[in-house]
């Protein structure tokens, strides 16, 4: 059975060849960028072969290449000649069942390709020169996390050969940029191999009623396991909280293991109050088959038999002013009104908290640390968390005062009348196994 193509060239294929030719990158030799992203779509995928491909009127030239030898192959066999003809990722999850590549040369011959997963390389709307791919010899399938990483890879490729177009532009890169860049994709990488291998886990901090010493609760942290054993905080993951889907799963992750472990101090018999949680802009969005954050809370508070005043969520400022605030406001008082706790998380960093403050919805206000650090030393610093305590109080919220550290910040906190503090000095961020009950 001969192989089956695309049903003739991208619409666009004279301007497409025409644009191929002006980057004049087929010709050129190895690019450590290049390579750089082959390993890391390899690395997220788990897959041994990788490509960078570009294609021409008759040849699919491997640009950048793992685990597979040669320097191209003919145009006709290339699985990457139907990635091109859409800006979605194309997957093949078994080549030798699929009647468009049985009986492909790649899937035949001595490659014994079974399985694709490819991201164009759209250069410009419509034009996609060609595509960043990851093979392997085995079928198997993809989550969407990991096709998103892809997607990102084959931007980020696009954009080196936009600047491998014109050497002036690449010997005047901003290497910082750049390094961020590569440390961005690295965060990536990790986040998706802790989501793979269940690396993610969380550590508690106690949070203390200032006025008599009880604790009242705690603050659940994510923090990464490493195969090497040691433990990492978010700082080395962030890009991946920034990223819509690996955030989103990722708070999923942490609300379903909030609520497990709350339903099993319970069961245990132990008064630990209540787990307050992280939430990110990107798990409000209702999608197909993802629930949003109302839906998502209230299934999993419900699922266990938990009541919801056990679980509390924490929002940044920066959170609830994207251009879904109007959404996120409705959600979180129908949370509120399901008698979750809302609490205004990192106040006072943000650019508009008092234009918002009375508008917002939440019950508490968290004073961000750096105010409560500086405060004892500065009578400016001093002057804000006392003003913040103050019109919390005329407002009805509780308020809870973040890195409390010394003795002499927890006196003043208590005498301003701060409700509740949470830091070092009341205890630092530990796994489960570590947490005393007295």
């Amino acid at each position: 059975m001969a192989a089956v193509k695309p049903r003739g060239f991208p619409p666009d294929e004279i301007a497409r060849l025409q644009r191929l030719s002006e980057l004049a990158t087929v010709q050129t030799g190895p690019d450590p960028v290049l390579d750089a992203l082959v390993d890391a779509a390899c690395l997220a995928a788990g897959t041994p072969v990788g490509l960078i491909t570009l294609l021409d009127g008759e040849r699919q030239w491997f640009k950048s290449k793992r685990g597979i030898e040669g320097e191209c192959s003919r145009r006709e066999d290339a699985f990457c000649d139907y990635t091109i003809q859409s800006p979605s990722a194309f997957v093949v999850p078994d080549a030798l069942r699929d009647f468009r590549f049985a009986d492909n040369p790649f899937v035949t011959g001595r490659d014994r390709i079974r399985f694709y997963a490819g991201a164009p390389l759209e250069i410009e709307p419509g034009l996609r020169l060609g595509s960043l791919c990851v093979l392997d010899r085995v079928p198997r399938r993809l989550g969407a996390g990991v096709l998103g990483i892809l997607e990102r890879l084959a931007h980020c490729a696009v954009e080196r050969l936009l600047q491998r177009e014109d050497r002036y532009i690449l010997s005047r890169i901003d290497s910082v940029r750049f390094d961020r860049a590569k440390a961005d994709i690295a965060a990536l990488v990790l986040a998706e191999q802790a989501l793979a291998h269940g690396l993610f886990t969380l550590h508690y901090q106690p949070k203390i009623a200032l006025d008599s010493g009880r604790r009242i609760g705690f603050e659940a942290l994510l923090r990464l396991k490493k195969q090497d054993g040691s433990v990492v905080g978010p700082s080395a993951f962030a890009a991946a909280l920034e990223e819509p889907s690996l955030s989103r799963r990722i708070g999923n992750y942490v609300l379903h293991r909030a609520v497990a472990q709350a339903k099993a101090w319970e069961l245990a018999g132990i008064d630990f109050g209540h787990i307050a949680i992280n939430v990110s802009s990107s798990q409000f969005v209702e999608l197909p088959g993802n629930p949003c954050l109302v839906d998502e809370m209230l299934g999993a508070t419900q699922s266990a038999q938990l009541s919801s005043c056990r679980i509390q969520i924490e929002v940044t400022e920066g959170v609830m002013l994207t251009e879904q605030g109007a959404d996120i406001g409705t959600q979180l008082e129908a949370l509120r009104a399901a008698g979750f706790v809302v609490a205004f998380d990192d106040f006072g960093t943000g650019y508009a908290s008092l234009v918002h403050l009375k508008e917002l919805a939440y019950d508490q206000i968290k004073i961000d640390g750096s105010f409560v650090r500086a405060m004892t030393r500065s009578s400016a610093d001093l002057a804000i968390v006392k003003a913040i305590i103050d019109m919390a109080k005329a407002l009805g919220k509780r308020v809870v005062a973040e890195g409390v550290e010394t003795a002499a910040e927890f006196h003043t906190l208590k005498e301003l009348g701060c409700h509740y503090g949470q830091g070092f000095l009341f205890g630092r961020p530990v796994d489960v196994a570590h947490i005393r009950f007295s």
